[in-house]
């Protein structure tokens, strides 16, 4: 697997990240006491979910050239690190709680991940 796969399959997860977050935020700053109805309308039309669905039109199409290019052996568990990488950003940015378990999955799913496609 050349660079720009790496690169390819990190933008992947980056947009899946992204993506999980926006949502999640999106989903965060609605208001609880709304009707259910005026609050999934108002999160439908909201920045986040705008940001969430381009990120996964971006990342399924991406996905797509990738699948063409790369073995799926290699490729898919790659797709782990977004396993990784939303709890660690859910920490920083979104102030959630990651105990001590956690982060000891989070470190085994990214040396799961080098030792499955190096």
């Amino acid at each position: 697997m050349n660079i720009i796969n790496w690169l390819d399959l990190m933008f992947v997860v980056l947009f899946g990240t992204v993506a999980q977050l926006s949502l999640k935020y999106g989903l965060y700053i609605s208001k609880p006491t709304e009707e259910a109805s005026a609050s999934i309308q108002k999160l439908l039309f909201s920045r986040y979910f705008i940001i969430w669905f381009i990120c996964y039109v971006f990342m399924t199409l991406l996905w797509l050239y990738i699948l063409r290019t790369v073995p799926l052996s290699q490729a898919f568990p790659v797709l782990g690190l977004m396993y990784a990488l939303v709890p660690i950003a859910s920490h920083y940015l979104l102030k959630e709680k990651v105990v001590f378990s956690q982060w000891l999955g989070i470190s085994i799913i990214i040396g799961g991940v080098i030792l499955v496609v190096h």
